[in-house]
């Protein structure tokens, strides 16, 4: 009789448990930091909830678009699921170097179980930034759904993430200090805490993607 007492109390505590357990995103993409210096090394890394094909863009303050993943047109772009990837660049190194001077850039991740199609934005064997020159009057995150749209192949997930550039150390401790307060994160948004960031937390309806991610339909 008593342990069936004493079960009656857990069970429900362990279910509850379990039902508030965070679901991970189909798709999560985080920066060392998102207040950087001008010729600041930043590192990049993607966590996918299943294994599949990687496209990894960013759009800089001053509105030119690079792809940072694959480095080269002819690399593999697959991730596997369920595991943290660090983005590396060219040779090896971190995965960009800041080379705006000030403004907000964005980068955005996208994982699709078919592979991307890149023929419309190659030249010579590398990528051809002409092609992937967008109207940066624009909205970062339209222009670079529309330039993977024209690379992928049917569905996929997307994540981004948003930088800011300052101009001076005095510059950004002050934007600490004054404007946006202590750094948090909030463990369903963000589980790398290392990695916390205010803009990592703005997941939209858009597309259904809800609080669990972003999505496109074909």
């Amino acid at each position: 009789m008593l342990a069936f007492a004493l079960s009656l109390l857990v069970s429900p505590l362990s279910l509850s448990t379990t039902a508030q357990r965070p679901v991970d995103p189909p798709i999560r993409v985080k920066l060392s930091d998102d207040v950087l210096m001008p010729g600041e090394h930043v590192k990049v890394r993607v966590k996918a909830a299943a294994s599949g094909y990687l496209l990894v863009l960013r759009m800089d303050g001053a509105g030119r678009v690079r792809v940072l993943y694959p480095v080269d047109p002819e690399d593999s772009v697959s991730i596997e699921g369920g595991k943290e990837t660090e983005i590396k660049g060219r040779g090896g190194r971190e995965t960009f170097t800041v080379d705006e001077r000030q403004g907000k850039g964005t980068v955005f991740a996208a994982v699709a179980s078919q592979p991307f199609h890149f023929d419309d934005f190659i030249r010579g064997g590398h990528w051809d930034y002409r092609a992937l020159a967008a109207d940066s009057s624009g909205d970062s995150e339209a222009l670079l759904l529309e330039l993977a749209d024209r690379m992928a192949s049917g569905h996929y997930d997307y994540d981004l993430v948003t930088y800011e550039v300052w101009g001076n150390d005095n510059t950004r401790g002050h934007s600490y200090a004054g404007w946006y307060g202590p750094r948090y994160y909030d463990p369903f948004y963000s589980p790398w805490p290392f990695f916390g960031s205010r803009y990592s937390f703005g997941f939209g309806v858009r597309f259904g993607g809800g609080h669990f991610g972003r999505h496109r339909w074909w």
